[in-house]
């Protein structure tokens, strides 16, 4: 049986195995890229466009040239295509990176961009809501910085690995992120959400959350079923504690509920409606791509 794994550079696949990045390349040497992680189901890359423009705006927003940057509908084709490669026939997380071309020092000597793209398999089968509620704790030791760079996923990303140790350490399923006002705005891996007496909060993109696809979904519906929601600067543990359900957001997930909290223990009853309307939007979107 072939096991042999691949990787899409720059439209070229490679060997999973096989040494990729020079020694000068700018992602490792500053994190200076660019990444999304995306949910491919019966190979359909899933709010695909969402994705990319994300990134483009973090590319304009890093000074990368965008227009070197592969189409949408090509980087669409590279992405079923090394799906096919590796042999993968279930659900598969793709990550696809963007980093700038190698040169310089801090200052960048060019500002085009190469692309990579990774899958793996993933063991669930479409957005389905997790039976075992998450426990949820909160990473204090470090924030946040809340700037113009805030709402992207950079390769930067030494704060979320010091919050997956402590995850880790502590035996929790995901834990609070902070922003340098104290203001809980999000988790290590997820959009947060969280509802009290009806209504849905969550933290504004200004206060340097993710501007996650999954939660432009969910919001979306939220509006579209005029179910009251409410945008804020962040939150807290006390108005969490307070709360009556907690649920989490996330392109690969989708979403996910919290059990606990502390010493809290929450519902899962409006969180299942918003589930199944997200479920809907999602197959709609399968189906109208694959009919296209």
């Amino acid at each position: 049986m072939n096991t042999t794994q691949f990787i899409c550079l720059n439209g070229q696949k490679l060997k999973a195995d096989q040494p990729l990045l020079m020694a000068d390349n700018r992602a490792f040497r500053y994190g200076d890229a660019l990444f999304e992680t995306i949910r491919c189901i019966h190979k359909t890359p899933m709010f695909f466009e969402d994705h990319y423009q994300r990134l483009l705006n973090g590319m304009v927003l890093l000074k990368m040239q965008s227009h070197s940057l592969a189409p949408l509908s090509f980087l669409n084709e590279q992405v079923i295509s090394l799906i096919n490669k590796n042999r993968l026939f279930g659900d598969v997380r793709v990550r696809l990176t963007v980093f700038r071309e190698d040169g310089g020092l801090y200052t960048p000597t060019e500002n085009k961009v190469q692309y990579l793209i990774e899958t793996s398999p993933l063991e669930s089968h479409f957005y389905n809501l997790n039976s075992k509620g998450l426990l949820l704790g909160n990473y204090s030791d470090d924030r946040k910085s809340l700037n113009r760079f805030s709402r992207f996923k950079s390769a930067n990303s030494l704060l979320f690995v010091m919050a997956g140790l402590y995850k880790k350490e502590n035996k929790l399923d995901e834990v609070l992120i902070s922003n340098d006002q104290n203001y809980i705005i999000e988790t290590l891996a997820s959009n947060l959400f969280w509802i009290k007496d009806g209504n849905v909060y969550t933290p504004r993109r200004t206060s340097g959350c993710v501007d996650g696809v999954m939660r432009k979904q969910v919001l979306s519906v939220l509006h579209e079923q005029k179910i009251p929601i409410q945008e804020t600067e962040g939150t807290s543990i006390n108005e969490l504690l307070q709360a009556d359900e907690i649920f989490i957001t996330n392109a690969i997930q989708g979403m996910q509920w919290v059990v606990g909290l502390e010493n809290k223990r929450y519902f899962c009853n409006k969180v299942k409606e918003i589930h199944r309307l997200l479920v809907e939007r999602a197959s709609s979107y399968l189906k109208d791509f694959q009919e296209n």
